[in-house]
Order: structure tokens, then C-alpha cells, then sequence
């Protein structure tokens, strides 16, 4: 008899607990960016590198990087929230989905969210990523060819070299077995990140670390940060980006300056200086006029300094919320012979495309 009221106790503790969990709301949402142009270029290779010929094709990428993803939330009550997000690069012009870096190559992440602010694990983009995703001028579009987003953001660095845990020797914009958290109080929103290289060597092999502030305040946005990374040889890669927006009415000005030097052997360092600048312009509720000057200037222990200048700007249309139509105008000069021998000195390239968000 005492067996069976402690068994109804328990029956009847479960079904009072029951509601409540039943109580917490989730979500979970499906979305994705698919953009696809026909290109015409000279002077650069199909990956965007400087060539000696021209070319056409079919892109994806050449305004916002084609990506889908997986995001939801659950309210745990209190304010606190739990959250994920998985997101994986689609290469709409070949049905690619993913990258070198893995299947969910841009997000693997899972964390909790409070009035304290957000704490993520796994896979994200560096703090250097996340600051220049405020203040780049043509707002990250063109991955391939925006040196905001190749050389600031380190998402090509053309060092041959894993720095951090990346899974490849291309970029470090995003990295593995990292810590993220991000705080805001009042304008200032203080972000610190930790990223475990797990060689099982040392704990300076492979790890990134960093730091950023960011300030906003009415119509006007800025944004700092650092990140150390090493290689599998404890060598270091210093990188930093500081920049700023502002925005009247329907102009937006946009600014930023980033540096990084690596230890590309014991005796030697490559340094790249990145300057840009730009403005995006509503003419229209459905027109808008996008465009970014950038300068990259590098310097290699032992070699002459070179680097390039390049404008993109963009002609949009909107033809609805979600859907829109562009042009890409593009043109690069090349300094001191940065791109290669038999290469041409300029590169030149337009692009006409179409963007559908869901």
C-alpha cells in the first residue's frame, strides 16, 4: 500500500510538472539566400585571382554568398533562451552545398541567450569577421572578389597555412571549437571569443583568441576588434579592423581600416594594410546605388611591397521584399606586380544577377 501511494505521489508530481514544460515556446525556421549572375571579366580566373585572359560564366556569390540554413530558439522563462543555428555555403550555379571547411562550413553553434547577453559554442565567424560585417561598404556581397571580406576578414589570406582550427589552409574568417560571448549595455556591445586548437601538443597551437567593442548610438555605428591566431608551429597571425557608418535619411557612408601580420616562417613576416570606403544611396524605394573603393598595400620580409586598388559598385532593383535584380560593375589595378608575372595589370568585370531570400 505504501509502494502504490508513493507511486501515485510521483504520477501526480509528473502530471502538475507536465503543463509547465509544455508551457515553453519554441521555433524553428528554415532560410536561405539563392544568387546567381551571368559574368563577363578580363584580367581575373574563375576563383577570382589575377589572370592573363578573359572569361565568362555563371556565379553564385556575386552578391550575397548563396547560403541556407536551420535557426531556432526555445524560451526557457526568466529571459533566458536557448538557441542554434547551423548554416552551409550553396553554390547555386553547381548545386555545391558546403565547403572545404565541412557541410555547415558558415554556423554549427549552440548556446544560451539572457538580459547578460549570448554565449555560443562551435562553429562561428572571429570577432574581425563579425566587425567588418558592420561597416563594409557594399555589405559583404561579392565574397570572392570584396577584399573586406578576403583580406580583413582573412577568408583568403593566401598564406598556405592553418591558422587556427579551420580545416583548411585557405582561410580563418571562421573557426572550430570556439567560445563566443557578446554583451550589450546601453550603446556598447563588448564581444570576447576563444577558439581550442586540440593538437593535444600545446594549448598555443591552433587556438584563436580575441576581443571587440562596438558602439551605437542613434544613426551611427562604431565597431573595433582583434584576434590572435597560431599555427600547428605556434607561429602567430595578428589581426585587427576598426571602422565606422553613418546613415541620414536614405544615404549610408560606410569606413574601416584593417591590418594583420603573420609569421610565415621564423625569419620572415607578411604584413597586409586594408583601407576602405564607401557609400550605398535609396534613389528610389526600389532603386538603390551601392558602390566601396578598397586599397590593399602588403610588405614580405625580403621582397618589394605591392598590393592593388579595386571598386565594385552595384545598380539594385527590387522587385519585391524578397526578390531583387542587380548589376556589378568591377575594375582593379594592380601595384608593383602583385598579380604575377604574364598577368595583365588591370582586371575588369561586370555582372548582371538576380537574388531571392527565403
Amino acid at each position: 500500500m505504501k509502494k502504490k501511494n508513493i507511486a501515485l505521489a510521483l504520477l501526480a508530481t509528473g502530471c502538475a510538472a507536465g503543463p509547465a514544460l509544455a508551457q515553453s515556446t519554441s521555433s524553428v525556421s528554415l532560410y536561405g539566400i539563392i544568387d546567381v549572375s551571368v559574368r563577363a571579366q578580363s584580367g581575373l580566373s574563375g576563383a577570382n585571382a589575377p589572370a592573363a585572359g578573359s572569361m565568362g560564366s555563371v556565379n553564385s556569390g556575386v552578391g550575397p554568398t548563396s547560403r541556407w540554413g536551420i535557426r531556432g530558439s526555445e524560451d526557457l522563462g526568466g529571459g533566458l533562451r536557448a538557441i542554434f543555428n547551423l548554416e552551409s555555403t550553396l553554390g547555386a550555379d553547381v548545386g555545391g552545398i558546403g565547403g572545404v571547411a565541412g557541410t555547415f562550413d558558415r554556423a554549427a553553434i549552440v548556446g544560451l541567450a539572457g538580459h547578460w547577453g549570448t554565449v555560443t559554442a562551435g562553429r562561428q565567424n572571429t570577432l574581425i569577421s563579425d566587425s567588418v560585417g558592420l561597416v563594409d561598404p557594399i555589405a559583404l556581397r561579392f565574397a570572392g572578389l570584396n577584399p573586406n571580406i578576403q583580406v580583413t576578414s582573412l577568408t583568403g589570406h593566401g598564406l598556405n597555412n592553418e591558422w587556427g582550427a579551420t580545416n583548411t589552409k585557405v582561410g580563418s574568417n571562421r573557426v572550430n571549437n570556439s567560445i563566443k560571448y557578446s554583451g550589450s549595455f546601453g550603446g556598447l556591445t563588448a564581444r570576447a571569443m576563444y577558439s581550442f586548437g586540440e593538437t593535444g601538443v600545446s594549448a598555443s597551437r591552433l587556438d584563436t583568441r580575441g576581443l571587440g567593442l562596438d558602439w551605437r548610438q542613434d544613426d551611427l555605428v562604431l565597431t573595433s576588434a582583434y584576434t590572435q591566431f597560431h599555427d600547428a608551429s605556434g607561429r602567430t597571425l595578428d589581426a585587427a579592423n576598426i571602422g565606422g557608418a553613418w546613415s541620414r535619411g536614405d544615404l549610408r557612408l560606410m569606413l574601416n581600416y584593417g591590418r594583420n601580420k603573420a609569421e610565415t616562417s621564423d625569419t620572415a613576416k607578411t604584413t597586409n594594410k586594408i583601407l576602405a570606403l564607401g557609400a550605398r544611396y535609396a534613389v528610389t524605394p526600389v532603386i538603390g546605388l551601392n558602390g566601396g573603393y578598397y586599397k590593399v598595400d602588403r610588405e614580405r620580409t625580403g621582397q618589394g611591397d605591392d598590393g592593388f586598388q579595386r571598386l565594385i559598385g552595384f545598380v539594385d532593383y527590387q522587385l519585391s521584399k524578397r526578390t531583387s535584380l542587380f548589376l556589378e560593375l568591377d575594375t582593379t589595378k594592380w601595384k608593383n606586380g602583385y598579380q604575377g608575372a604574364g598577368n595583365k595589370t588591370r582586371a575588369s568585370g561586370i555582372s548582371l544577377g538576380i537574388t531571392h531570400n527565403f
